[in-house]
């Protein structure tokens, strides 16, 4: 039969980057480059997973292309898995795809039943196209009646829908196997088609797969490899032609073209709220707002204001068919309150609506801060509305299972996310496979910049470092696989879960969404979020914030150690100890108030309500920072309030005339141009995306609007480019006062519970020691000691006694969960140690390794015992024989140790090593006792500005740079026993101490306080501590 017969519409087998280490094959690419080939229809056939299919069925359409939605899916036959390619004929097969799919990745064998897939036969395409097949597999093994056997079956089962597909990769067994399988069809009236079975764009991109590949299996590549084929690219329709008979290329055009499926994306499928009897939810709904309205204002009179606005959101409510997502997040909400979870008092713009208020979702009075109800939910802008719950982050799991169990297991899923390879990883992985060394590839990873605006691909880094480069340039195959690597840096990896995303269906899950089971057991979506709302899902974030935790905890100490039990909604928003200290910036461990900027921000700006510090949330970013001086030059009446117009003024006057947050847009709008709210949301919306069409049309509608109401021309546009200029940076009020609240929350409880405070949030950063360490001298500040640990009184936290924290065990390097609960099970079975012979002896043989006793030494657990910390550890071995013998024999004498001098610094040292902090003495603080001139603390530098200081400093990071005139000078990063301070050594002080500043050395400086952006040292003068 001749070649060459026809050309083929579109390719049948495309695995995407969704198919991890398979393919590394972008969507957008993908039909791009389609495009570019003038090929007509597509199909996705990633490997048991539908990942990719809304992303594909975008991008298919925005290139004008036809998508064909396939999965190439695992089957259980005889107790053994095959892979078959299986497509959806028309949207029943697109559902009944989406329920295998779930149906392979939820059962044990990760495979459906051959007589399940039976059921599915009528609405899809079932081809036998993989090498590994079971037809495939016994021809390739010469069994061709038992392959002809299956042929039959398959036949029998699947009719017409049954097809066998081909590839030709210019492969010796492939046009063995092709010859053989064309005979069988031909015997039992079985179709043919071909296929190409697409695995990356461009024939050069072979290599990239072999080396994922190699990488998962940890296999390794050396310079003489040589790609079994690079033949597995998108080929064109004249290069298939090329390949298969007419007769083949005819049946497969067939195929692609009965293949039609739309994805749905109008329908909602919002879950119901189990309602009473005889009660609609819009009813229900109203009821409960109304009885939370009252209680909100204590059984005083309600003002009009208030029922007007609820009855004008319950109206919009109701009109966009949202009564039952209010009713099952106030359910939600009012769990977890109602189990000890700590719940945020809003985020985002839900903490708009009164609405949410009123139910108690929200805990914040829209009408008290003017926020609105249209820049949640907007009747003209049809979209779901978004309420996002911040929980205790130790708590989130328990309302994720509250929602599964109330609403089923079928109906509730969390969200997938995919972890990209990134420039890192994909080094690492790649490098690994060429035989580079770890040390090497891990001293390159440090020359690739990942954080934000920095960040930068390999290929941009291979270009820009020279160092890097050239370190590259030293290892043949590293520099050969290069192309490689950037092309896998951008490819997806593994999934992963959505940290907050839960969704809520009507309908079952696996009805509307693919599912599958997360690397926690949990089940997830398969489309990830930015897709699952346009199949009609809803979805709901529930957030773990650490924050809410540590107010669980601080409350809890509160009621436990002074008996106060303390509800966070009646405490005073006034309170004038909070002010005073988020004034001084005393905001370690305050809520998203800790940043050095914003410590200086409050300095300046003296807080004196939520709003400010709403204000300062919403200021204290790139953009609108440009604001914070006017802010507070006006706050204090040393610049002069003024409008951009007089009418503004109500708008403004809370914020001294200046625009920040997108609600004041939107009443400016209203204001000038009358617009409705829901209109201005739109224009908001509009002009921070840069809709260039909409702008257009909007910015007529204001000005026409402007001159309706009496403005003059000039003015409408000035008002409406200050709103373009806005848009851009404006902050969501709603979201800024609630973050405010929990900042203020936090202030007020340190400022007046300061020990429960530190208690509570030393017990959460039991495993950072840099956080450990600023909070510990911070506490010292307020007079509060941290006691060293206990082995008999110290617990898993940092315990409260008599105003002082204890140190707790847990906090302890080398002390782990296990051991930690053998000390204590022993001393509440058998009593307080006596000593160390009888805590070794009682703890033979449980869980005590000779690392963590060392540790639990030099951390000082056992001084009580009136022994120094290097004697005991010089004795171990004694200690641990004795105990040994005690317990096999019962001996009763304990020996006679050698008692040994301690050298301080180097118990100082080892305690740092243990605890993460110098908890008995800092170092310098010995140092500054034996140095007699004044010398400051490096906490309190903020107090000199632009004055001479004096400092002791153990010198954290030494940087040379050379300056514009092309002398060498410095930054440094030191610190003491209270803090770190960063500092500039210019070119001509750096001259005279260039060797003094070396990192680890302990020096005295003196210098100059500088505040810019930061607070810095400028040197002066460098010395030695002996010569001090």
């Amino acid at each position: 039969m001749k070649k060459g017969g026809g050309n083929m519409i579109g390719e049948l087998n495309i695995y995407s980057c969704y198919s991890f280490q398979n393919s590394t094959i972008l969507i957008q690419d993908l039909c791009k480059r389609a495009k570019e080939l003038h090929m007509e229809a597509l199909a996705l056939t990633d490997i048991n997973n539908m990942y990719g299919a809304i992303e594909f069925s975008n991008a298919c359409h925005h290139y004008d292309i036809k998508p064909i939605f396939g999965m190439q899916g695992d089957v259980l036959i005889d107790q053994e898995v095959y892979p078959f390619l299986f497509y959806a004929k028309d949207q029943i097969g697109y559902h009944d795809l989406m329920k295998i799919c779930s149906d392979i990745n939820l059962s044990e064998h990760k495979a459906i039943e051959l007589e399940r897939l039976f059921l599915y036969r009528e609405h899809l395409f079932i081809l036998s196209g993989c090498k590994e097949g079971i037809v495939e597999r016994l021809v390739l093994k010469e069994l061709e009646s038992e392959a002809l056997k299956y042929i039959a079956l398959f036949k029998k089962m699947f009719k017409d829908n049954y097809y066998i597909c081909i590839q030709d990769h210019h492969l010796k067994m492939q046009s063995f196997l092709n010859e053989r399988l064309k005979a069988l069809a031909t015997l039992q009236e079985v179709r043919v088609c071909a296929s190409n079975e697409v695995r990356y764009l461009y024939p050069q991109d072979a290599i990239a797969v072999d080396l994922m590949q190699a990488s998962i299996h940890g296999e390794k590549i050396d310079r003489n490899y040589k790609v079994q084929t690079n033949q597995m690219y998108l080929k064109d329709a004249y290069e298939m032609s090329l390949l298969f008979d007419r007769e083949i290329i005819e049946n497969t055009n067939d195929l692609l073209r009965r293949c039609n499926v739309t994805i749905e994306t109008n329908q909602m499928h919002l879950p119901h709220y189990p309602l009473p009897e005889n009660v609609t939810s819009q009813n229900y709904l109203q009821q409960l707002c109304i009885v939370g309205l009252k209680k909100r204002f204590k059984g005083k009179e309600v003002p009009r204001t208030y029922i007007e606005r609820l009855k004008k959101e319950l109206k919009v409510i109701a009109k966009m068919g949202f009564n039952d997502y209010f009713l099952i997040v106030f359910d939600y909400v009012r769990f977890a309150k109602t189990h000890d979870i700590q719940v945020g008092p809003g985020r985002g713009s839900a903490a708009g609506s009164l609405v949410s208020y009123v139910l108690g979702i929200t805990n914040i009075d829209p009408l008290k801060y003017d926020l609105l109800f249209e820049r949640f939910l907007n009747e003209e802008r049809v979209s779901m509305p978004d309420i996002d719950i911040d929980f205790q982050d130790d708590k989130r799991d328990e309302v994720v299972k509250y929602v599964t169990e109330k609403y089923g297991q079928e109906h509730v899923g969390q969200i997938v996310t995919f972890a990209t390879y990134g420039p890192k990883v994909a080094l690492r992985d790649l490098g690994k496979v060429v035989s580079v060394s770890l040390p090497k590839l891990e001293m390159m990873s440090k020359y690739i910049p990942t954080q934000g605006k920095n960040r930068k691909t390999v290929k941009e880094v291979y270009e820009s470092s020279y160092a890097f480069a050239s370190m590259v340039n030293q290892e043949e195959m590293l520099r050969k696989i290069l192309p490689a690597i950037y092309l896998i840096e951008r490819l997806p990896r593994n999934i992963s879960m959505h940290a907050a995303g839960v969704v809520l269906s009507g309908d079952c899950l696996n009805e509307v969404v693919p599912l599958t089971k997360g690397p926690n057991q949990n089940v997830l979506t398969q489309y990830s979020k930015n897709y699952i709302e346009s199949v009609g899902l809803l979805k709901m974030d529930f957030l773990g914030l650490k924050n809410l935790t540590v107010i669980s905890d601080i409350l809890k100490n509160i009621e436990k150690y002074e008996g106060v039990h303390l509800n966070l909604n009646t405490i005073p928003l006034n309170d004038e100890k909070t002010f005073k200290m988020l004034s001084n910036g005393d905001t370690l461990g305050v809520f998203q108030l800790e940043s050095p900027g914003m410590k200086n921000l409050f300095r300046k700006l003296k807080p004196s309500s939520i709003e400010d510090i709403g204000a300062a949330n919403a200021l204290y970013r790139p953009g609108p920072m440009s604001q914070i001086p006017h802010y507070i030059a006006r706050k204090f009446h040393q610049e002069k309030v003024e409008y951009p117009h007089d009418d503004l003024k109500d708008i403004l006057k809370s914020t001294y005339g200046i625009i920040i947050y997108q609600e004041q847009l939107m009443q400016v709008a209203q204001k000038i141009a009358g617009f409705s709210l829901a209109k201005a949301d739109i224009l908001r919306q509009a002009t921070s995306k840069k809709t260039l069409g909409l702008m257009e049309s909007m910015k007529e509608e204001f000005i026409s609007g402007a001159l309706k109401n009496g403005y003059e021309k000039n003015q409408a546009e000035y008002i409406f480019g200050l709103i373009e200029k806005f848009a851009d940076y404006g902050f969501n009020k709603a979201h800024a006062i609630a973050y405010g609240l929990i900042g203020y929350q936090l202030a007020y409880l340190k400022a007046n519970y300061p020990l429960s405070f530190y208690g509570a949030i030393l017990s959460n950063e039991q495993n950072s020691d840099v956080h450990k360490m600023e909070y510990i001298a911070e506490a010292k500040k307020y007079q509060i000691r941290i006691l060293p640990p206990s082995i008999n009184y110290s617990e898993h936290y940092f315990k409260q006694v008599e105003g002082d924290l204890r140190f707790s065990l847990l906090a302890i390097k080398n002390v782990g969960q296990a051991g930690y609960l053998a000390i204590v099970e022993e001393r509440q079975k058998n009593g307080l140690f006596k000593d160390i012979f009888d805590f070794v002896s009682r703890m033979e043989g449980k869980k005590i390794t000779s690392l963590m006793l060392e540790s639990l030494i030099d951390a000082g657990t056992f001084d009580e015992f009136g022994l120094n910390r290097a004697t005991l550890k010089a004795n171990l071995e004694k200690i641990t024989e004795y105990a040994h013998l005690k317990n096999m024999i019962g001996i009763d004498e304990p020996p006679i140790l050698e008692i040994i001098k301690e050298n301080k610094m180097v118990r100082l040292e080892l305690e740092k090593k243990a605890l993460g902090v110098y908890l008995t003495q800092h170092p310098l603080a010995y140092m500054k006792q034996k140095i007699n001139q004044p010398i400051l603390a490096v906490a309190n530098l903020n107090e000199y500005v632009s004055k001479n200081v004096r400092v002791l400093l153990s010198l954290l990071r030494v940087k040379v740079i050379v300056d514009k005139k092309g002398n060498e000078m410095c930054f440094i990063e030191g610190f003491d026993e209270t803090g770190n301070v960063e500092g500039v050594v210019f070119s001509s002080t750096y001259q005279r101490y260039k060797t003094l500043l070396e990192k680890n050395k302990i020096v005295c400086i003196e210098g100059k306080m500088n505040y810019r952006d930061k607070l810095s040292l400028v040197v002066q003068n460098v010395k030695e501590v002996n010569e001090v």
